[in-house]
C-alpha cells in the first residue's frame, strides 16, 4: 500500500489515562504490607517445639475439625463419640477413617461438658508422654458452638478416657 491509499489515523483528542506513579507505589506498599503480615502471623503460629510429625498431626487435626464443623452445618449436630468418624464418611466429607502420622486412627472423644475433640496419642500410642510421644488435642470441635474450647496442646482435656 502506498501512503496515499492508507486511511489517515484519527487525531488523538485526549491523552490515555495511566495510573500515576504514586498510586502504583501505594498499591505495591499495601500488597507488601499484607504479605509481610501474613508471614508474621504464620511465624507466630508455627510451634518450633513440635517435631515434624507432630506438626503434621496438628495440621491434620485442624483439617478434621473443619470436616466436623461442615458436618454440623449440614446436619445441625455433631457426631456422638460412639458414631466417631462414620457420619463424616456417610455424608461424603471424608473417604476413609483418618490415620495419624504414626499409623493409628485419630480419636474422636466427647468431654463431660459435651465438647467434642480430636486427638492422637503421639508416637507411642499411649496416653500422656513427652516430646514426640506427647498427646495432641484439637481445640475447636464443639457440641455447643458458643462454649469455650479445650486446649490445643499436650495435656488431654477433662473427661478423656
Amino acid at each position: 500500500m502506498t501512503p496515499e491509499h492508507a486511511a489517515p489515523l484519527p487525531p488523538r483528542t485526549e491523552p490515555v489515562a495511566r495510573p500515576k506513579r504514586t498510586g502504583r507505589l501505594i498499591v505495591a506498599g499495601v500488597i507488601l504490607a499484607a504479605t509481610a503480615g501474613a508471614f508474621g502471623i504464620a511465624r507466630l503460629t508455627f510451634d518450633k517445639t513440635l517435631s515434624p510429625l507432630q506438626r503434621q498431626a496438628r495440621a491434620e487435626i485442624r483439617g478434621l475439625e473443619g470436616y466436623f464443623k461442615s458436618f454440623h452445618r449440614i446436619t445441625g449436630r455433631f457426631p456422638s463419640q460412639a458414631e466417631n468418624f462414620y457420619p463424616l464418611l456417610q455424608v461424603g466429607l471424608i473417604k476413609e477413617i483418618p490415620v495419624d502420622p504414626w499409623g493409628r486412627t485419630y480419636q474422636y472423644r466427647m468431654s463431660e461438658r459435651g465438647n467434642g475433640y480430636i486427638m492422637t496419642y503421639g508416637s507411642d500410642g499411649v496416653r500422656g508422654g513427652q516430646g514426640d510421644a506427647a498427646d495432641l488435642v484439637s481445640g475447636g470441635v464443639l457440641r455447643n458452638t458458643e462454649e469455650a474450647s479445650t486446649p490445643s496442646a499436650t495435656p488431654a482435656p477433662e473427661g478423656t478416657p
